[in-house]
C-alpha cells in the first residue's frame, strides 16, 4: 500500500521534515518543564526560570558565583577611595600623565602668565580692573575708545626697563569733573620727531611760539610817552615768538 502524498524528494507540505526544515506557523509547547535531553522548554517554563533568575541573590546557585559578586563590590568600594572624593585620593604627578608636562607649557595659568609671543584680543573689548576701578581698550564701540573708571587717569612713563626707575608723569584725567592735567613741558609738532613748533613748559612756567625757545613771562619795560614800552613789548612778544618784530625805529 503506497502512502499518499508523499514521495521521495518533497515529502507531504504539511509535515515538518524530521531531517530538518522551516516552519511557517507558530509553534505551541505545553506548558511543562523540560525532563529530558533535548527536550524543548515551553514559554511559561522560560518566563518562570527568567522572573526567578532576575530576583535571585544568587541566581546560579552557586558560591563561585557569590564570591565573584562580593570580590566586584570590595573593589568598587576600594577604587572609590582612591577617587578625588575619597578617603585616599591618588595623587599623580604631571610627569606621569604622558604628554601633560609639554600641553600644560604651552598654555597660560589664570593667576598669571608672562608671553613671549604677540596676543591678540579678536573682536572683543580688553579690560583691566583693580578694586572698584579699571581701565579698558574698547574697539567694539563706534570708534575706538581707550577709557578709565572709578579713578584718575594717570599716564606716566618709567626711566627703567621694568616699571622702575624714575616715573615722569605727562597726564591725569580726572574722574569726578571734565579736567586734565598736563604736566612738565609739552611740545607741539608736525609729526612725533619733528622740532617744537610750539612749546608749553609747565615745569619752568615758560612759553614758546612758532618755533621760539621757550621763555618765562616777559616784563614789559619803558615808558608809553616816549614810546620805549611799546619798543620793549615788541622785542618782548618776537621773544615769546608770538610776532616777528619788522618795525624800525
Amino acid at each position: 500500500m503506497a502512502a499518499t502524498g508523499y514521495t521521495s524528494t518533497t515529502g507531504d507540505a504539511r509535515k515538518v521534515d524530521v531531517a530538518g526544515d522551516t516552519m511557517t506557523g507558530e509553534l505551541t509547547l505545553p506548558d511543562s518543564s523540560p525532563d529530558q535531553a533535548l527536550n524543548a522548554a515551553s514559554k511559561g517554563y522560560v518566563d518562570t526560570e527568567v522572573t526567578e533568575h532576575a530576583g535571585a541573590t544568587d541566581p546560579h546557585g552557586d558560591r563561585a558565583y557569590t564570591d565573584t559578586v562580593a570580590a566586584a563590590k570590595a573593589a568598587l568600594a576600594h577604587a572609590a577611595q582612591h577617587t578625588a572624593g575619597g578617603g585616599d585620593p591618588v595623587t599623580l604627578t604631571q610627569a606621569q600623565i604622558t604628554g601633560l608636562t609639554a600641553a600644560l607649557a604651552a598654555l597660560a595659568p589664570l593667576a598669571g602668565a608672562t608671553f613671549t609671543g604677540a596676543v591678540t584680543v579678536d573682536d572683543a573689548n580688553f579690560s583691566v580692573l583693580g578694586t572698584n576701578k579699571g581701565y579698558r581698550f574698547r574697539p567694539l564701540g563706534s570708534r575706538l575708545d581707550c577709557e578709565a573708571t572709578g579713578s584718575d587717569w594717570i599716564l606716566s612713563v618709567f626711566a627703567g626697563t621694568n616699571f622702575d626707575g624714575t616715573q615722569r608723569t605727562y597726564l591725569r584725567l580726572e574722574s569726578g569733573v571734565t579736567l586734565a592735567h598736563a604736566c612738565g613741558t609739552w611740545i607741539f609738532a608736525d609729526t612725533a620727531d619733528s622740532a617744537a613748533v610750539h612749546t608749553l613748559d609747565g615745569t619752568g612756567n615758560k612759553l614758546g611760539f612758532h618755533g621760539a625757545t621757550s621763555v618765562a613771562q616777559q616784563t614789559v619795560t619803558g615808558s608809553r610817552g616816549d614810546g620805549t614800552a611799546l619798543a620793549d613789548l615788541l622785542t618782548k612778544l618776537a621773544n615769546v615768538g608770538l610776532i616777528v618784530d619788522g618795525s624800525s625805529a
